[in-house]
């Protein structure tokens, strides 16, 4: 930062190093203005004269900056002193996610799925305004002292509505939480989200990557081509429906995945809320399969291959004979972290052409070799009318329907039934909560299709969880089968976090799937009045009435901070903050908090 201002613009004051990645470095600074925090991400001085980089770097304040969402880092402000251009955003405190994985992991499950069902709501709104943000990793994935979690990093996000920012056929993104269709360089879509978080979750929940190698190629290669591990295989004490939620997620068919951010969120939803009955919420293994052709009715010697795996290979994509290798770009090493792009190796481009090359010329040379007698296969000759084939079905999802209609549907499919002994469920009674062959399975008519039945929910008595971390509460009931409704108060004994009450009490019996109220202290915490929008003097007069906030100063803004500033009658409060951080009427903030007010300027 020797060569840098340490003021820029007059306005925004660098104070310390946050982190550098390959194309920027991140500073926490100090918005003179507002006096308050804020992250400002400088751009190397080497892209200053490039063109393209700065067209990037634009497009990641202007992509964020349109995304108004809770856990979208803000962008406040983007500027330039020279050759040197920063863009201004919010102040994260706290450490991003690769360092909590790197140092905690595997994490516990209810804290990874709270974590990823927030990062899932970002995504969510980010496709919703168009965008796809093509580089979902932990490093970009900030979280705060409230184990809050923030998507920051848009620099390689695309708009559906501009392809001008990347080159046709170049692929932007990390090779450890590539999506299939990306690594093809078949382009980034929504969905190619959901495959990187459902990446990150597998991280979270083992500790591991699903895939590792000497060179992103190997890693790219893998995320096409190979099965996951199974997470329970380093992490057994993973339940096996959300694994399968997790694998859903990285299936190599776009098609096969949940189709939305909100639909893997929803999918962790439900399972967090039904425990060990998620099973009826979440498609079984085979769900993310690519239909497989089936082979001719005859007998062929057996190929010298290498033996399977144990685990059935997941081939979701085409063979890579199939595909068109592109261009990929240089990435930095698979271990850095910080505000960086990972991008795949322009080599990619030779490795995937090479291994294309290789199945072919094996596919020619068996060709040759069975066209002059080697290998050739052979047929059984015929002994009489050859046995037909058994006409095969596709199996019902009979989960949610009741028991006639589940018998009904079975016998118009020719299929047989079999009741297994039936269990509570939060279902009514009577409805079919579990199937042993997935649906959509193909099988022969006459099959016997099991299934299990619900009793109803049974009636469980209350834990009580009162002065228990919020978490560990919320968990303790769900086990126990309710659902759980969060309240925060103010309290000046109980630490923020722990649960005052619950409602209704320990020891009284409810039906599983009952809704308890916890309520949860926030810590020493006051209510900031309705300030904003009043006229300046009687806001001040409110504040001085308050020993519990403290006014520092009033700040007039004039019309490149406000918007619609000539509609706007001078000296009303517009904005305010306590200790740097922006508030709203009617904010919790710590007691003791010094607010500046934001007023329309004469």
């Amino acid at each position: 930062m020797s060569e840098q201002p340490r003021i820029l613009n007059n306005r925004y004051q660098l104070e310390r190093k946050l982190g550098q990645g390959g194309m920027a470095t991140v500073y926490l600074g100090r918005d003179l203005r507002l006096n308050r925090p804020v992250a400002i991400k400088v751009l190397h001085g080497q892209y200053a004269s490039d063109e393209q980089f700065l067209r990037r770097f634009k497009h990641e304040a202007d992509a964020a900056a349109q995304l108004g969402h809770p856990n979208i880092v803000r962008v406040y402000d983007i500027g330039a002193e020279g050759d040197l251009h920063y863009i201004v955003m919010e102040y994260v405190q706290g450490t991003d996610l690769k360092e909590i994985i790197s140092l905690q992991a595997p994490l516990p499950v209810p804290r990874t799925l709270a974590i990823v069902r927030q990062v899932a709501e970002a995504l969510q709104a980010a496709h919703d305004s168009g965008l796809v943000h093509r580089d979902v990793k932990p490093q970009n994935v900030l979280i705060d002292t409230n184990d809050y979690a923030r998507l920051s990093d848009f620099g390689i996000a695309k708009s559906k509505q501009s392809s001008a920012l990347t080159d046709p056929g170049t692929t932007f993104g990390t090779a450890d939480y590539l999506a299939p269709e990306q690594a093809q360089g078949l382009g980034a879509t929504p969905l190619s989200d959901v495959y990187a978080l459902g990446v990150l979750t597998y991280e979270m929940l083992t500790g591991r990557l699903p895939f590792s190698g000497d060179s992103p190629l190997a890693v790219a290669l893998q995320h096409i081509q190979a099965a996951p591990p199974p997470l329970l295989s380093y992490n057994p004490s993973i339940p096996p429906q959300l694994e399968a939620i997790v694998l859903q997620a990285m299936a190599k068919d776009p098609a096969q995945r949940p189709q939305s951010a909100r639909a893997f969120a929803e999918l962790l939803r439900l399972y967090r809320e039904r425990g060990n009955q998620a099973t009826m919420a979440v498609p079984s293994s085979n769900a993310g399969r690519l239909p497989q052709t089936q082979e001719p009715a005859e007998v062929r010697p057996p190929r010298q291959q290498p033996a399977p795996p144990a685990r059935p290979r997941q081939n979701y994509a085409p063979p890579l004979a199939a595909q068109h290798p592109v261009p990929m770009n240089q990435p930095q090493s698979r271990q850095s972290s910080g505000c960086g792009l990972w991008v795949i190796a322009t080599f990619l481009l030779v490795g995937i052409g090479g291994l294309v090359y290789v199945l072919m010329f094996t596919d020619v040379m068996q060709s040759i070799s069975q066209a002059f007698g080697g290998n050739k296969p052979t047929q059984v000759a015929p002994t009489g009318e050859p046995t037909p084939a058994p006409e095969m079905v596709e199996v019902p999802d009979l989960v949610g329907r009741t028991e006639s209609e589940a018998l009904d549907l079975l016998k118009s499919l020719e299929l047989g039934e079999q009741r297994k002994e039936p269990r509570n469920d939060l279902a009514p009674a009577a409805t079919v909560i579990g199937q042993d062959v997935a649906a959509g399975t193909k099988v022969a008519k006459g099959t016997v299709i099991p299934f299990t039945l619900s009793l109803g929910p049974a009636q469980v008595e209350i834990p009580d969880v009162t002065r228990q971390q919020f978490d560990a509460a919320s968990d303790a009931l769900i086990r126990a089968g309710f659902k759980v409704r969060r309240t925060d108060t103010p309290d000046q004994t109980i630490p923020a976090g722990f649960v005052l009450r619950q409602n209704p009490p320990a020891g009284l019996k409810l039906a599983q799937g009952s809704e308890i109220e916890l309520v949860v202290s926030v810590g020493d915490l006051v209510m900031f009045p309705d300030l904003i929008g009043r006229q300046r003097a009687e806001a001040e007069a409110i504040l001085a009435t308050r020993s519990d906030l403290r006014l520092d100063i009033v700040d007039e803004q004039g019309p490149d901070l406000i918007p619609n500033f000539d509609s706007i009658a001078a000296n009303t409060v517009v904005s305010a903050t306590a200790n740097g951080q922006p508030i709203d009427n009617g904010a919790l903030i710590p007691r003791g908090s010094i607010i500046v007010l934001g007023v329309r300027r004469p």
